[in-house]
């Protein structure tokens, strides 16, 4: 099934209210492709502040996300209907948010290993990860937000898709092609750098 971007007509043979993604899925597969608006209309914001939160320019999640509904378009026989559609698509929107990363490879991060932090302070606040939660959960997401940017990509993007955009563990293994343990272990690393990087900025602020 391939996309037709010159000739668009609206879907006016279901009523999609009630119907899950996968019964849109099946409906667009086996009725009317031009219902993949409904698709469209479902993922539209969500993935863009998925993707901008990722990629850190709006203009840039904006064209990645174009090229992920065509993709998926054309992919959408592909999709096994036994299985949830939202990990499908999200892993769709974190290859092409990866390969632009890389296509683009000019932006650099931090050193956190630099970093000087105060081993008071994160001991204090890293005892364990019911703690981390617990803190993330209560944390401002402004604050967040600009200490992201300073993260490594892998490290970005499992922190939001856990608190940001509450996909399960599950769910996050199922995008990032990873065993859910190995989630696990990638989003308590991913927590400990992202707090080293915030009480920095708190540091500067105060020096």
């Amino acid at each position: 099934m391939k996309m037709d971007m010159g000739h668009h007509k609206l879907c006016i043979e279901a009523d999609f209210v009630g119907m899950t993604d996968e019964e849109v899925v099946e409906h667009v597969l086996g009725h009317d492709p031009q219902c993949f608006d409904e698709i469209t209309r479902r993922y539209q914001g969500k993935l863009m502040a998925y993707l901008w939160r990722f990629v850190g320019d709006s203009d840039e999640a904006s064209d990645i996300l174009q090229d992920v509904f065509v993709k998926a378009f054309n992919k959408l026989d592909t999709f096994d209907l036994e299985k949830k559609f939202s990990p499908w698509i999200y892993r769709i929107s974190h290859n092409e948010a990866v390969n632009h990363l890389k296509r683009k490879s000019r932006k650099h991060f931090i050193g956190l290993e630099d970093i000087s932090t105060s081993n008071d302070k994160l001991k204090a606040a890293d005892t364990d990860d019911a703690s981390l939660d617990q803190w993330f959960q209560k944390e401002l997401r402004e604050e967040i937000k600009d200490a992201l940017s300073q993260l490594p990509p892998h490290y970005r993007e499992i922190i939001i898709l856990r608190y940001f955009e509450d996909q399960s563990y599950q769910e996050i293994g199922k995008i990032l092609d990873k065993p859910t343990n190995t989630v696990g272990t990638l989003l308590r690393r991913a927590k400990r750098r992202l707090l080293k990087v915030m009480m920095a900025m708190d540091s500067e602020e105060l020096s």
